[in-house]
């Protein structure tokens, strides 16, 4: 038989997150800064994943990078499971995405 004050304990952590699904975010992009990139690299330390983004320069063995943006690992996870449900249902809307490599730049280092 539980306590009184067990129940009372109970209901507050129902309502506590009933109340975290209430709450809304507000983004606020005063500052943002749009880049656009068509080549990226990650990889990963102990407890970060670095996403690097930039594009390519007149040479073709130079490639400028723009934008370094480091997370935690569980932000990595999370980007990476929301990617992958936001190109599924692009996906089924609009057909399969190809990343094949265009035969012009085959036999060209492949630097993504």
């Amino acid at each position: 038989m539980m306590a009184k004050n067990d129940l009372d304990g109970d209901s507050r952590i129902e309502d506590a997150g009933k109340e975290a699904l209430k709450r809304q975010i507000r983004f606020v992009e005063d500052s943002i800064k749009t880049q656009y990139a068509n080549v990226f690299n990650i990889g990963f330390g102990a407890e970060e994943v670095v996403f690097l983004f930039g594009n390519h320069s007149v040479d073709p063995n130079v490639v400028r990078i723009e934008s370094k943006i480091a997370v935690s690992l569980k932000t990595a996870k999370r980007f990476a499971v929301t990617l992958s449900s936001l190109l599924k249902r692009y996906e089924e809307m609009h057909g399969e995405l190809d990343i094949s490599v265009p035969k012009a730049a085959q036999g060209k280092p492949n630097i993504q």
